[in-house]
């Protein structure tokens, strides 16, 4: 079997979107001839865990290495056995978020010169016949860069989001280098992905599309049931906040309709709904926990974030094959990939999103079916073994 040296700084036990991607492709490749060497960060604080995501990576080896970033650094405080003042804490926690605009090309750049020696010394004993590097942060982009160099085998860089700290641009003084940065990446991969087509356009010319997906193995388990005629939506309340309280509104117009919410909403979100009889705010769940919960959903509710694209939600969203709707403004992608898999209906204007979900209770066996191929991760994993080996 090959090895591939994967370079991510995200991967279990952390949790949430940045670490799926990554952890589910590792858990399929080794099916296709491609053992993962994971190369990442020693334990980093964080805002949220999920260790069992770690069983996905049996077949994957994981290296892990120091790094001087904030988060790294605030994750050795916490555990060596001492109390933080709350005021420290929080204001080390604001950290990354800070010298994101400090720090090029990113708050991860204290983990490169760590993981530059680790990574040689990991190629020397190894030999891995290709790297693939995923970001953000861009600093694993740019580890990869310097990793292919020295081990002289192709290099897949795989862009989650278009900018080094996610969706969110810099400040624009930063923007001008940080569009030069992608170029350079791009120039110096033999294989430069995406994972949704406005992040491919955001990066520039020379960019592949492998879409998000789901893991078919995580909605095997049995549904969860739910309350009343259940609308959910998973994952955090971020930046989104207007739409949430519009779409709740909505879906209480609907008799016997519960709105269901798994994942963080801000303190004044949960003290304007937390009331509402018919509104459920869970908090985040485990991620076995969550598609339990999507797979019992009647209505599964995506709402676009303002400058992202698709959010990784709404894949799995099309792997539970429970009825979609799209909501909101700026998530023209979200309902063109809904449209094209049948797999539910878009709304914008007020009303509308009662209306739809008035249709979608009234036939929901219309919306199961439809392909959804191009977003099983076993098929990705797959594609991208067969991908890596044509560069060889």
């Amino acid at each position: 079997m090959r090895r591939l040296l994967v370079v991510s700084y995200y991967t279990p036990p952390l949790g949430l979107s940045g670490v799926m991607r990554v952890t589910k492709l590792c858990k399929f490749l080794p099916d296709f001839g491609w053992r993962p060497l994971i190369l990442t960060v020693k334990p980093a604080a964080y805002y949220y865990y999920d260790p069992a995501l770690s069983a996905d990576l049996e077949r994957s080896r994981i290296f892990r290495t120091e790094s001087f970033d904030p988060a790294r650094l605030l994750n050795r405080l916490r555990f060596r056995g001492r109390r933080l003042k709350p005021a420290l804490s929080r204001s080390l926690g604001r950290g990354p978020r800070l010298l994101n605009y400090l720090l090029f090309p990113d708050s991860k750049a204290g983990w490169l010169p760590f993981g530059s020696v680790a990574g040689r010394h990991l190629i020397d004993r190894e030999r891995p016949a290709a790297i693939l590097a995923t970001g953000p942060p861009f600093t694993a982009l740019l580890l990869g860069v310097r990793l292919k160099a020295h081990a002289h085998v192709p290099l897949v860089l795989d862009f989650r989001d278009p900018w080094p700290a996610g969706f969110v641009p810099p400040p624009p003084h930063q923007r001008p280098l940080v569009r030069r940065l992608r170029r350079y990446l791009v120039d110096h991969a033999d294989l430069a992905l995406a994972v949704n087509d406005g992040t491919a356009r955001a990066v520039g010319e020379g960019v592949t599309v492998l879409d998000n997906g789901f893991d078919p193995t995580d909605f095997e388990a049995p549904a969860q049931s739910l309350e009343g005629f259940s609308v959910v939506h998973v994952g955090n309340v971020w930046q989104t906040e207007a739409e949430m309280l519009s779409a709740a509104d909505e879906v209480e117009a609907v008799p016997d309709a519960h709105l269901h919410v798994v994942g963080r909403v801000s303190g004044e979100l949960r003290r304007r709904l937390g009331d509402r009889p018919r509104i459920h705010l869970s908090g985040p769940l485990a991620h076995a926990h969550a598609c339990r919960v999507m797979k019992g959903a009647d209505v599964l509710l995506y709402v676009g974030k303002p400058g992202q694209p698709v959010g990784l939600k709404l894949y799995e969203y099309l792997g539970a094959r429970r009825p979609v709707v799209v909501w909101g403004e700026g998530a023209d992608e979200a309902t063109r990939l809904v449209e094209e898999a049948g797999a539910g209906l878009a709304c914008r204007k007020p009303g509308a999103l009662t209306q739809a979900l008035v249709r979608l209770r009234s036939d929901p066996g219309r919306y199961a079916g439809g392909s959804r191929q191009r977003f099983d991760r076993r098929w990705q994993a797959q594609w991208l073994a067969g991908r890596i080996e044509s560069l060889l």
